[in-house]
């Protein structure tokens, strides 16, 4: 029982430090679908969408969306031409995260509920598992969310994609990184490469896989 409480204490930690990081990331995804994606920050001046605070506002200072959780430690934004994604990220308990991801194809007018813990009482479609990691887009349609579910044996990690703009999700599990936190991601055609940090006490301090999804 102390050695769970003392697990979910790292855990807390260690996510509250990367909320810390990266409070606000606003990524512009630039170029034709099949191009690289690799979810470093940019200026946001061309995207019309920030975040303030639980809010949404566009380039006017107006608010199309309001988050509908308790409170928001950090938000990331990826942009491409009309298509916002983002990626709220409520806190923590249970060994799980009160993440949610939207999307809107027209600039920020209309947006959809597509990703979200449903532990939290927040509803939506799919989940990206127990804690939401590293993500990018590429393109309009494209979008992968690498997930980490760290009360899983030795903690495991996943990646959840999307090919069509949010309709379907298809989840992928990854063996290889079974004891590993992913650390970064990065897309090039149809092959995935994902950056994971070790947990364990032992082994590679990092380890990197790719993955292909078409």
């Amino acid at each position: 029982m102390r050695e769970c409480h003392l697990r979910e204490l790292r855990i807390r930690l260690v996510t509250r430090a990367a909320y810390a990081a990266t409070a606000v990331l606003v990524t512009i995804v630039a170029g034709p679908v099949g191009g690289i994606a690799s979810g470093h920050s940019a200026s946001a001046r061309r995207c019309p969408i920030h975040v303030a605070g639980k809010r949404l506002v566009d380039s006017r200072g107006r608010t199309v969306y309001h988050y509908p959780g308790r409170h928001v430690f950090a938000a990331q934004v990826n942009c491409s031409e009309r298509t916002v994604w983002v990626l709220f990220h409520g806190g923590v308990a249970s060994s799980q995260e009160a993440y949610l991801g939207v999307r809107s194809g027209d600039s920020g007018r209309t947006w959809a509920r597509l990703l979200a813990e449903a532990y939290f009482g927040i509803k939506a479609p799919f989940t990206i598992d127990s804690y939401s990691g590293p993500w990018t887009i590429v393109g309009e349609k494209r979008a992968y969310f690498v997930g980490w579910c760290p009360a899983c044996g030795h903690g495991t990690v996943s990646l959840t994609a999307t090919r069509d703009g949010g309709r379907h999700f298809r989840r992928y599990s990854i063996p290889r990184l079974t004891g590993f936190r992913g650390s970064s991601i990065q897309v090039v055609d149809n092959n995935v490469i994902i950056t994971a940090k070790s947990q364990l006490r032992s082994g590679p301090a990092s380890r990197t896989v790719t993955l292909r999804v078409a």
